[in-house]
């Protein structure tokens, strides 16, 4: 058995790692827009998507920000428990083809009906 070979969640880590540290090259920093509608999605106690955090976000950075930058910082906020996944939807954006999204709640907001 081979120790050194990294874990899929050890990849998964270092994928979003990349991600974001990209973001702080000096043309981008959009990961701060992001986090602040992360931030009131959150305050607001409802269901959301990548979906929802994509329109939630300004002109400028919806159109520049990379895609992946969105699923590295749910994907942080997943890890640091400041959102809980609650089910599945479809992508309303026609890029996604109606493809399976995640859907998340803050970890405060009260427990997701079913």
């Amino acid at each position: 058995m081979n120790h050194d070979k990294p874990t899929g969640q050890q990849l998964r880590d270092a994928g979003v790692d990349a991600v974001l540290a990209a973001d702080e090259a000096v043309h981008r920093g959009h990961r701060e827009a992001i986090d602040a509608a992360l931030d009131k999605l959150i305050a607001a106690g409802a269901e959301f998507s990548a979906d929802d955090l994509q329109l939630a976000l300004d002109d400028e950075t919806r159109r520049l920000a990379p895609p992946n930058l969105l699923s590295a910082v749910i994907a942080v906020a997943a890890r640091q428990g400041r959102i809980v996944h609650v089910g599945y939807g479809t992508s309303s954006r026609p890029a996604r083809h109606r493809g399976v999204i995640r859907t998340w709640i803050g970890a405060t907001s009260p427990p997701h009906a079913a």
